[in-house]
């Protein structure tokens, strides 16, 4: 995995101004290309689209994610039109006034979807592809699968490509496998996955590809290096431009290998969904993977090594997180209480942040008081080797060296039954 080579803190600001002014250039380029049109679905429902018009043999209908698109999604539609594929971009949830969210999201059947996908075609006369970051790819699957169902006489839905994709049911407790949505092994279509190996997702993709390719389909994959995710921030990071400059030109040539599979026009059968859970723990649950946590090596953010081999003899806390993740900066003040009502016993408290700069983190830390640890998992690659998917994700050492508990959310440190538990903890003998 390739590792980014970051600039002084001095130039992040230069750094960021480039970026935007690259953005600008790269959107303003094609702006000529967007126009608004109406649709109407088969139930009467109005949507607004996006169109990045082209006069190539392709149309991809890009669906919003939970949170709807940023400049960086507009500016490689703009790219791609101007490599001769035409995008359609549409926000069902914002069009249909639903709250903004993975929920909102993983209600909508694909119908829609399917009503786009006929609508697209008839109108055009081009082949097809759905496409979706984030929960937005799992929607994608629904809609073709709905497409397929609807009988059509003609394969002119010739595939999705995905990027990023989030395809779990719900977060699992933290040591256990998570549950995927039934669509992922419902799906029999060609598939291209844009898959950042900075994600959280990254340590469960190959399981995921695994069930996608269930039913022999291809799926063409390309791994980009040093971001999270192409869409994360706005605007733009360098690492996302950079990281984005190719796909226009990988798409041109990947589409044309989509249509040249056969394409199922009869979808798979769909498991019936598990009941649904929230996922997110509110409170320390006991913990149930492997209890063995593997030794730290890392730098800090002085870039001082701190190294633990053996936790025994002292209750460990191990808390992941990162800048952009809300609910991590919202529950540093608690982790700082904790730090200091525990300070002289036997307790640590560390936080490791997640695929980030020792720039970004230290602009950071000039704002936000943190007042324990703070060590760099500058690629991600540590985080999973403990099979860490969401943020924040905190885990409770005993002293014997064993996880006793973990939660993958972030709670109120302060609360007296929590912190019974850590102090019962505390005066169990060491084995």
């Amino acid at each position: 995995m390739a590792i980014e080579s970051m600039p002084p803190a001095s130039n992040r600001s230069v750094i960021s101004v480039v970026a935007s002014l690259l953005l600008v250039l790269l959107t303003a380029s094609h702006a000529s290309a967007a126009d608004e049109i109406p649709f109407e679905a088969e139930d009467g429902q109005e949507f607004n689209i996006v169109r990045f018009a082209s006069e190539g043999d392709y149309l991809v209908l890009w669906l919003a994610p939970e949170y709807g698109f940023r400049e960086a999604h507009r500016a490689l539609a703009g790219q791609m039109s101007a490599e001769g594929i035409e995008v359609w971009q549409i926000d069902l949830v914002e069009d249909l006034f639903l709250p903004p969210g993975t929920a909102s999201l993983k209600q909508l059947d694909g119908s829609y979807v399917a009503d786009l996908i006929t609508h697209a075609h008839r109108e055009t006369g081009k082949q097809i592809v759905v496409a979706g970051d984030s929960y937005a790819a799992t929607l994608a699957l629904r809609g073709a699968r709905q497409w397929q169902s609807q009988s059509p006489t003609a394969p002119y839905l010739v595939g999705a490509v995905l990027f990023t994709p989030y395809s779990y049911a719900y977060l699992p407790p933290l040591g256990l496998e998570p549950t995927y949505l039934p669509i992922v092994e419902a799906t029999n279509i060609p598939l291209v996955v844009f898959q950042a190996e900075r994600s959280a997702t990254y340590t469960e993709f190959e399981t995921l590809l695994q069930k996608l390719r269930r039913h022999d389909s291809p799926v063409y994959t390309r791994k980009l290096t040093d971001v999270m995710s192409l869409f994360y921030e706005d605007p733009p990071t360098a690492a996302m431009l950079r990281g984005a400059e190719p796909l226009a030109r990988n798409l041109r040539q990947l589409l044309p290998l989509l249509a040249q599979h056969d394409y199922p026009l009869e979808p798979a059968p769909l498991a019936t969904p598990a009941a649904t859970k929230s996922g997110i723990d509110i409170y320390l649950r006991e913990f149930r993977g492997n209890a063995r946590p593997g030794p730290i090596r890392l730098r800090d953010i002085s870039g001082k090594t701190i190294a633990r081999e053996n936790f025994a003899g002292r209750v460990t806390l191990v808390n992941f997180w990162a800048t952009w993740c809300p609910p991590c900066i919202e529950e540093i003040p608690s982790l700082n209480r904790l730090k200091r009502n525990l300070e002289g016993r036997p307790f640590e408290l560390l936080s490791i942040n997640y695929a980030e700069d020792s720039a970004t983190v230290s602009e950071f830390l000039q704002r936000i008081q943190v007042d324990f640890p703070v060590l760099l998992d500058s690629n991600g690659d540590y985080a999973k080797t403990w099979n860490v998917i969401s943020f924040p994700s905190t885990f409770v050492i005993d002293k014997t060296g064993h996880i006793r508990y973990g939660v993958n959310a972030a709670i109120d440190w302060d609360d007296p039954e929590l912190l019974q538990r850590l102090e019962d903890l505390m005066h169990e003998k060491s084995q």
